[in-house]
């Protein structure tokens, strides 16, 4: 133990310690002066001696200093006695980053996919998840700026914030990018900590006030990283009309409005705050390189000092004031024999012995053992601490434990507190076993799943007999045969109904799939994070190619049923649409059983259902569900792509599973 810079945190608690002895004090002393005229008041004196006879006041002496003593050390404990200096180096953890994300109708332009917005959300949503360990704020602007979410640790919160923002945030139209900057700066706080503002839009700025307040900023150690979102050659907006259709935004003149990226002033925007211009890209690597830009340059001066922080020493107080308050208790006021006085010393050095030991521990507990290598037997993983890990180590072995017993999500949940405690020794086994976690999750989901290849067939099936039901129907129209219109009509109804049976097992495998899906990318994330720590973890790097081969097959069964279940939702339509007009030829003594519009019927069973050929999402529960369309599933399908223009191979051979399904130990 090292007494370098002794000092007390809250020194005004040193009070209590002065006082309280004294307060105390005082009662005993009256309370001594109550007893002894209360006795006189029962008993003459001569008696009063014969019948205390057996009382100690050398014991109650003891006692009163004892319990003095005890109030003096919870005193100095509240003051939070420190001795021992702290080294903690800040330079990951003290960058406030605050996003402003372009909210203007020309983000929703698409030419990048699914649009400008929507990219620019994703790539944020990305990067806080990977890279940040400091506060994240967040300000969305158009016309007006606005702070959606303050400087915060709370990640899930801020993503919450994010993926509320649409282009209906803002109302006020236009793009004022000095706005969003001075509302971004606004939100910071004006401390000595890296402030840094990642300005997300395509450049158009309107008001021309954006390099301006650069400069500004820039006098108050502020660096502006730009991304540009979206190409030079544009694309056109599309936007959503009072009756709910998209169409194309125009201008006054009737000519069809294209937004093209301004590079030039975005790059200006930077150079005035020393920060870097860098385009977003198809896939969000613009803000990989502003990460990297972070991390290897120094915006001020001076760098990023280690901070110096006391020890807290209060658990030996506390612990001598235990003690204390426990061996006073242990004392009686009545003289006794020799052994009641061994039992009172006894317990006093069973507790110092326990205080001593409570301090070696305190003393080593930030220090982590050793890594004794990946091959450490199962026997030496089975600590007495694995219902209560106190350190990194136990953590990532309490993991690994539960990994192998096949509990999944207490094995996540013990490999995230891994990761969070930023220990670089154990990050790579840590993301190695989360892959295999997460690719387990994912076997789990299509385990609960119904069959795709089924699915699939089945609705193949059902659109077959709906095209043969269609050609009848239509063969029927072109007659007046009443009984082959009567026919056409039941035989519809029939392969309707089929229809939307096959449509709902169709969903329920696209969900399921889809679930899958995200758990094997965020397993192929973690093995891709792993092998970048570590290059020479082969296992983690075949890992990677199995789980891609997994992914890409996935993704083939879901655009499969995708298409299946739009042409099924078009074909119930086209159905209905057949049996409107065959119910019209019937004459009404020969119409079928049920009212005019019946043939939709299943659509109203649903008031608010999915629309045809849409999906729906089930949450969990408790939470709203929401509907996919196909083209946003297929949007859903483009942001799950592996990287660049790799080409993965699609439905061909069997799956394998990743190797090492135990995990790695420590």
């Amino acid at each position: 133990m090292y007494f370098q810079a002794p000092q007390f945190a809250d020194p005004r608690w040193l009070w209590l310690a002065v006082l309280g002895p004294l307060a105390l004090l005082a009662l005993q002393v009256y309370a001594a002066r109550a007893r002894r005229r209360q006795l006189a008041q029962v008993a003459s004196p001569d008696f009063l001696t014969s019948l205390t006879q057996s009382h100690s006041p050398a014991r109650r002496v003891v006692k009163n200093i004892l319990l003095i003593l005890g109030i003096a050390a919870i005193g100095i404990a509240l003051a939070r006695p420190q001795w021992g200096v702290r080294e903690i180096a800040s330079q990951n953890l003290s960058e406030d980053i605050v996003f402003a994300i372009d909210c203007s109708r020309s983000m929703l332009a698409a030419d990048v996919s699914p649009n400008r917005l929507q990219r620019a959300k994703l790539a944020v949503q990305d990067f806080v998840r990977r890279h940040t360990n400091g506060r994240v704020g967040l300000v969305a602007f158009a016309g007006q700026a606005f702070l959606q979410c303050p400087l915060t640790f709370d990640h899930g919160s801020f993503e919450d914030a994010l993926l509320a923002l649409d282009d209906k945030t803002i109302v006020v139209p236009g793009t004022d990018v000095g706005r969003a900057l001075d509302e971004s700066f606004h939100a910071m706080e004006k401390m000595d900590r890296k402030k840094i503002i990642v300005l997300i839009t395509d450049g158009e700025d309107l008001q021309k006030g954006g390099v301006k307040i650069a400069t500004k900023l820039a006098a108050t150690n502020v660096v502006v990283f730009t991304v540009g979102v979206g190409t030079e050659a544009g694309g056109e907006i599309r936007v959503t009309n009072e009756q709910g259709q998209e169409e194309l935004l125009r201008d006054s003149k009737g000519q069809v409005v294209r937004s093209r990226l301004d590079e030039p002033t975005l790059r200006d925007i930077a150079r005035a705050t020393k920060g870097s211009y860098e385009p977003l890209g198809a896939l969000g690597e613009g803000l990989a390189k502003v990460r990297l830009a972070v991390e290897s340059k120094d915006f001020f001066s001076g760098g990023s000092p280690t901070q110096r922080f006391g020890v807290d020493r209060y658990h030996v107080p506390i612990a001598i004031a235990l003690a204390l308050l426990i061996i006073e208790s242990l004392i009686g006021t009545r003289r006794g024999s020799a052994r009641s006085t061994a039992k009172s010393v006894g317990a006093l050095m069973l507790i110092l012995f326990s205080v001593q030991q409570g301090m070696a521990t305190d003393g080593t507990k930030n220090n982590f053992p050793t890594n004794s290598g990946s091959g450490t037997n199962s026997a030496a993983i089975k600590t007495p601490t694995e219902l209560t890990p106190r350190n990194t180590r136990e953590f990532f072995n309490a993991g690994t434990r539960r990994l192998r017993e096949g509990k999944l999500r207490e094995a996540e949940a013990f490999f995230q507190t891994t990761l969070s405690r930023q220990d670089e020794r154990f990050q790579p086994q840590t993301l190695h076993n989360l892959g295999h976690v997460r690719y387990e999750q994912g076997a789990e989901e299509l385990k609960k799943s119904p069959d795709g290849k089924a699915a699939s067939q089945r609705a193949s099936n059902a659109l077959d007999r709906g095209t043969e039901v269609l050609r009848d129907g239509t063969e029927a129209l072109s007659g007046s045969d009443i009984n082959k219109l009567i026919e056409a009509y039941l035989n519809g109804r029939g392969a309707r109904k089929e229809l939307r049976e096959t449509l709902d097992l169709v969903r329920r495998a696209m969900e399921s799939h889809g679930e899958a899906l995200m758990k094997w990318q965020r397993a192929l994330g973690d093995f891709k994070s792993a092998l970048e720590l570590n290059p020479n973890d082969k296992d983690a790097q075949r890992n990677i190619h199995i789980i891609e081969e997994a992914v890409a097959k996935l993704i083939d069964k879901l655009q499969k049923m995708g298409q299946l279940a739009q042409m099924m939702g078009q074909q119930r339509k086209e159905l209905g649409e057949m049996m409107k007009d065959l119910r019209g030829k019937i004459p009404a003594p020969d119409a079928p059983p049920g009212e005019a519009g019946e043939e939709d019927e299943d659509d109203e069973d649903k008031p608010n259902g999915p629309r045809e050929g849409q999906i729906e999402s089930k949450g969990r529960e408790g939470e709203e569900k929401r509907q996919l369309s196909p083209q946003e599933a297929a949007w859903i399908l483009d942001a799950f792509k592996l990287g660049g223009n790799k080409q993965l191979p699609m439905g061909q051979g069997e799956e394998k599973k990743p190797k090492d399904k135990t995990g790695k130990n420590w």
